[in-house]
């Protein structure tokens, strides 16, 4: 399960591209680069068309994607405690038949080769599924936070009129950046007001 180890985390960085120069579709029929007439959160009017948040922000403080992190870890530990079991049962044989060796005959002996040399490819076929079903699970989650992101910024941008709206992490060539179009605050806040209406629709639907 060398895979597994950091699969679970690996959540943080899931959304390196989410977005990424995601054009929206406010005052697109405008002529120009004419400058925004929207606001941002403190009310101070925003030059430009191009906005960006912090996406080292949305990984740390949405609440959703510490949700799917808590999800993925468990469902790795659970996996690993099923191998676990699995190797042990295949070293279990392997001493009991190691112990009969000096007994056995030829025929005995080349069943017992047969017999382990089975068990060791069921369990690699199992660590090898398990791992791809993994991986899967948080390629499937993953697609789901940039839908959610999406979703959002487009409602968020009906007001704003942004052009583009682009996510912005280290290593990132962006050397000058205006704060004033930074959204991470707006987006933080909202996600996470949708994130806790969602969860509350759930707890009342399983009622």
């Amino acid at each position: 399960m060398k895979n597994f180890n950091n699969i679970a985390l690996a959540v943080l960085a899931l959304a390196v591209a989410v977005l990424f120069f995601l054009q929206l579709g406010g005052n697109s029929g405008k002529k120009g680069a004419a400058a925004s007439t929207g606001t941002d959160s403190s009310g101070v009017s925003v030059a430009g068309r191009i906005a960006y948040f912090e996406m080292d922000s949305i990984e740390q403080e949405y609440l959703y994607i510490k949700e799917v992190q808590s999800k993925l870890k468990q469902r790795e530990q659970v996996m690993t405690a099923e191998l676990q079991g699995m190797r042990n049962g295949y070293m279990g044989r392997i001493q009991q038949l190691q112990s009969k060796a000096s007994t056995m005959s030829q025929q005995e002996g080349e069943s017992a080769q047969a017999e382990i040399n089975q068990m060791e490819r069921t369990l690699q076929q199992k660590e090898a599924k398990m791992a791809q079903e993994l991986q899967e699970e948080q390629f499937k989650l993953m697609q789901d936070i940039n839908k959610k992101i999406e979703e959002y910024l487009k409602d968020y941008n009906a007001s704003k009129g942004y052009t583009y709206i682009i996510s912005r992490q280290a290593g990132d060539f962006i050397y000058f950046k205006d704060t004033t179009l930074n959204i991470t605050i707006d987006l933080v806040k909202g996600l996470n007001e949708m994130y806790n209406v969602d969860k509350g629709a759930k707890k009342e639907e399983k009622k």
